[in-house]
């Protein structure tokens, strides 16, 4: 009896043992790499957007006939929503987009696309769908529509569609190309195959030294980076969309979820959370919670 009494301790102390090692070896995340993007003070970009906020909706309210100013503030109004998560903002982007699509009598291209924008974003993907073909018929910088068609039909399951866009819009030295086409080979399950193009848009991005899309990538690859198990490269592509933009309330939630599902610590998760939460109200960060 005491001999499987000793058996059943030394058992219980491997177990230990092995469960710290496996805690240390799992440790990817370090504090102090992404502390200071958790006490940012200010965020300039929101200080920014509601100035212009305040400029559109000021010259409306003086001249209510000049309706390109609705658009104008529509687009404040989606920074706005992606900054902050306020649905209400989404909303009233909705609202100012159907006026001036309705003073051009849903005729013009641009302001179709940008009602399909806010559409998508709402996930009323079959709404954004009709007015995308209907700014294909128009046909004014028909490329801008094609893209926008080929998320659509992405997020609608239509891959046949897909192709046939993919093949209209086809430059392996475009951004916007390599982009979809990574979504794509994504949706086959050719995760390889998706890594390498959106690897390979990243350098596209760099080169045009457009700092909205290198951040943009450097979150979308950091999340196939995870899919693909590549832990560790997609914590650091996390870190260097922060580097660039301090207030990503996105890459933040990944850091917290990789600490969370990979590292463990639900506490540190936890704090993670409840500072992106004090600038970002989206659902998404609550839920996590």
């Amino acid at each position: 009896m005491k001999y499987i009494q000793l058996i059943l301790v030394f058992v219980t102390l491997l177990f230990i043992v092995s469960c710290k090692k496996e805690s240390k070896s799992n440790q990817i995340t370090n504090p102090k790499d992404y502390q200071a993007f958790l006490e940012t003070d200010s965020n300039k970009t929101l200080e920014f957007i509601n100035t212009e906020y305040n400029f559109w909706s000021t010259k409306l309210e003086k001249t209510p006939n000049q309706y390109p100013y609705y658009s104008k503030l529509a687009s404040t109004n989606s920074q706005l929503f992606q900054l902050t998560g306020n649905i209400e903002n989404l909303k009233e982007a909705e609202e100012n987009l159907l006026k001036v699509n309705e003073k051009t009598n849903f005729n013009n291209a641009g302001y179709l696309r940008a009602l399909a924008r806010n559409y998508i974003s709402q996930h009323r993907f079959k709404e954004a769908l009709t007015l995308l073909k209907k700014a294909e018929i128009n046909g004014e910088k028909l490329q801008q529509t094609n893209l926008m068609l080929i998320d659509v039909y992405l997020e609608l399951g239509n891959l046949k569609k897909v192709e046939t866009y993919l093949s209209k819009i086809k430059n392996v030295k475009n951004f916007d190309y390599l982009i979809r086409l990574s979504k794509y080979n994504d949706h086959l399950g050719k995760l390889d195959n998706a890594i390498k193009y959106l690897e390979q848009s990243l350098a596209i991005a760099k080169s045009s030294k457009n700092n909205t899309l290198i951040q943009w990538n450097y979150t979308n690859l950091a999340d196939y980076y995870g899919h693909a198990g590549r832990i560790e490269d997609s914590y650091n592509a996390y870190l260097s969309a922060l580097e660039l933009n301090p207030n990503n309330s996105y890459a933040k939630k990944e850091i917290a979820w990789i600490v969370f599902s990979y590292e463990r610590n639900p506490n540190v998760a936890l704090r993670i959370l409840d500072a992106i939460t004090k600038e970002n109200t989206s659902p998404d960060y609550f839920l996590l919670k």
